[in-house]
């Protein structure tokens, strides 16, 4: 009998050992108590290889938003560059306008400085011409007086009516202002030479009475290229 009952517990113990339960003797016999099983803890690996993930998707979002910048970047650039050449541009326009519209003045200093040009270049040509001092007028020898016909006749000019006007401060509504007058009169029966020095449209113009006493009265602008470039260098002073 005791053997038998050996071999049960003998059995018993095997059985629990296998099976992982533990194995209690008290007063009321053998208990078989399951052990907990311990949560399976996971590879240091797993930890690694997320920490591992995680850090190259942060650096390639970095990398490509780095790219996305570096691209941006020059575009920002270009157009800072694009306004400042506008600018300088816009700047250019401005000074070559003013530049354009420098407005010309006629005073006594240049009335003078004109006065001594004329009687060099006449001289030069063995002609003498007397100049309108502003009193007394000039009388061609086919009768025209200036300034005094610039208000009593018409003026033709390339086969179009003008209107000229004495005017040395370079006021007025006519087309061409005349700041000063001078006349030769030669030696040959109706012939004169009466030079008017205008400013038409803010710049300096020369023109020429060479006809008889009529009306309108016939002007040419003149061909004396030194005569023109003269008064211009005098009045762009």
């Amino acid at each position: 009998m005791n053997k038998k009952i050996w071999v049960g517990v003998s059995i018993a113990l095997i059985a629990g050992t296998l099976s992982g339960c533990g194995v209690q003797f008290n007063k009321e016999g053998i208990k078989f108590d399951s052990q907990t099983k311990s949560k399976a803890v996971k590879p240091e690996k797993d930890k690694t290889s997320k920490k591992i993930s995680q850090s190259s998707s942060t650096s390639s979002s970095s990398s490509l938003n780095d790219k996305k910048a570096t691209k941006e970047a020059p575009k920002k650039a270009k157009k800072k560059t694009v306004k400042k050449s506008t600018k300088n541009k816009i700047s250019k326009k401005i000074k070559h306008k003013k530049s354009r519209t420098k407005k010309i003045s006629w005073n006594n200093t240049k009335a003078q400085q004109l006065a001594s040009f004329v009687t060099n270049w006449s001289t030069g040509i063995n002609q003498v011409y007397q100049k309108y001092d502003g009193t007394q007028p000039l009388k061609t020898n086919v009768g025209t007086v200036y300034p005094d016909v610039l208000f009593q006749r018409q003026f033709l000019l390339n086969g179009q009516n003008v209107t000229l006007s004495w005017s040395p401060n370079l006021k007025g509504q006519a087309e061409y202002k005349v700041v000063a007058i001078y006349n030769d009169n030669f030696k040959e029966a109706n012939m004169h030479y009466t030079y008017l020095f205008c400013f038409h449209n803010n710049k300096p113009v020369i023109l020429l009475d060479q006809g008889g006493n009529t009306n309108p009265i016939t002007l040419i602008k003149t061909k004396n290229s030194t005569l023109q470039t003269g008064f211009a260098n005098i009045a762009n002073q």
